[in-house]
């Protein structure tokens, strides 16, 4: 009886780990999902402004556009990065 009650006891500390992980695993997707969909609506808007700015002849806003995007780039990538970790948003390194 002492061995069956160890296991119950392993299998219900088990499956609370299991479900802790399924969560921390969901929470992390979600994360990463929202942070990919920044990216692309960041990428999409920025786009935008490179041509408009291209077509209006403005190179120097078009830099401008470029070194702004090099930055945003690293920070999306940063909080993908994070949330790929399990880190909870913001403590990006």
């Amino acid at each position: 009886m002492d061995d069956d009650a160890t296991t119950d006891a392993e299998l219900r500390r088990l499956n609370a780990w299991l479900t802790r992980e399924l969560e921390r695993q969901r929470a992390a997707n979600g994360e990463m999902r929202r942070a990919v969909a920044d990216l692309a609506r960041a990428f999409q808007e920025s786009l935008a402004r490179s041509v408009d700015a291209a077509e209006s002849g403005d190179l120097e806003r078009v830099r401008r556009i470029a070194y702004e995007n090099r930055a945003a780039w690293q920070q999306y990538l940063q909080q993908i990065v994070a949330a790929a970790r399990g880190e909870p948003p913001g403590e990006a390194p």
